[in-house]
């Protein structure tokens, strides 16, 4: 396994940061309960600092979006975020009705992506029948089996015991070209995953895509897909990070790059960033990473309690302010700005 280039998170860019935050197996993250459900719908999303994924993986599965973009510096998370969407793809039920079945009868070197065999200790494996849940509970209940969420019936079982994937690895997933193009915005080809360091100019944010999967495969794909622009720029619990890295202009830099990837509309009805910062507390303790991080703190005047100012004179409209969305220190507000 290729050694992490980070000896310490100083980006953030914690691994097993997902079942930190206690959601693990039990329910969607708890931060996108508090949304309205159709706040994604058909919509491209950006998740800047995705870590491993999780999150990300929950919008591109459940809410319908046109596309997710998520994007981390650390390669090693991203290459944890691919393997995510994989999981959770193959722990999906089959259904029979629809027309995104896939043939009993394909081979499997026709439904490995990029036509190739998937082996793992010399076991070739195939997938039999896959069809994208037709309902966001039917996805839920098969994905995250609870007291609250029945899982006994007919057609209630995963499709794929979570025990497959830890002996032999996630079921390959079929190319676009094997669907219906009807699908090709559904779950899981509607989701897209980048190494960068965004933070930086456009010029220079063409680090390397990690990863196999179509479409990706170009280095300079995310500035592509900022220019194509977003629908809602999702920053959550990463503005600590780039204000300790990058000081008060690098974060100052940041929401002005948020602002313009934004797709504008008619008078207060652009795009939307949803913000969830870090309080200033929180500061004192990551700066102890390193002693740039040090230095850097010590040069800050802006704090968290100054974005609202801050985001509202570059350009934004803050709409609203959700509940606190997570468990112990997690437990943050989130922001709702939209481009004016």
């Amino acid at each position: 396994m290729q050694e992490s280039k980070f000896n310490q998170p100083v980006y953030g860019n914690y691994h097993g940061y997902y079942i930190k935050r206690s959601n693990i197996s039990s329910s969607l993250d708890p931060r996108l309960n508090l949304f309205p459900d159709d706040i994604f719908k058909g919509k491209r999303v950006l998740d800047l600092g995705c870590n491993e994924g999780w999150l990300t993986v929950d919008i591109a599965q459940h809410f319908h979006p046109s596309k997710v973009i998520g994007v981390d510096i650390d390669g090693d998370l991203i290459r944890g975020a691919w393997k995510r969407r994989r999981t959770v793809w193959s722990m999906q039920r089959c259904s029979t009705s629809g027309s995104g079945n896939f043939s009993p009868s394909a081979s499997p070197s026709d439904l490995e992506e990029g036509g190739s065999m998937s082996s793992r200790r010399g076991t070739k494996r195939k997938r039999i029948e896959s069809h994208i849940p037709t309902s966001i509970h039917d996805a839920f209940s098969s994905l995250y089996p609870t007291s609250q969420t029945p899982s006994s019936g007919p057609g209630s079982d995963p499709v794929f015991p979570l025990s497959m994937e830890y002996m032999f690895g996630p079921l390959p997933i079929p190319p676009v070209s094997m669907i219906d193009p009807s699908l090709h915005s559904a779950f899981p080809h509607n989701i897209s995953f980048y190494t960068a360091d965004w933070t930086r100019a456009v010029q220079e944010n063409v680090s390397k895509v990690v990863g196999t999967e179509p479409d990706t495969q170009d280095i300079s794909g995310i500035v592509k897909e900022d220019k194509m622009g977003y629908d809602i720029v999702i920053a959550f619990s990463i503005t600590k990070w780039i204000h300790l890295n990058g000081g008060d202009e690098g974060l100052l830099a940041f929401f002005r790059k948020i602002h313009n990837v934004l797709r504008p509309g008619p008078t207060g009805k652009g795009g939307v960033l949803l913000l969830e910062p870090q309080d200033w507390e929180g500061y004192t303790k990551a700066r102890k990473l390193s002693k740039d991080l040090t230095e850097n703190y010590k040069t800050l005047q802006l704090r968290p309690s100054d974005f609202s100012r801050v985001l509202t004179e570059m350009g934004f409209i803050e709409e609203d302010t959700y509940a606190k969305g997570g468990d112990g220190g997690f437990k943050r507000s989130i922001l709702m700005f939209r481009k004016r």
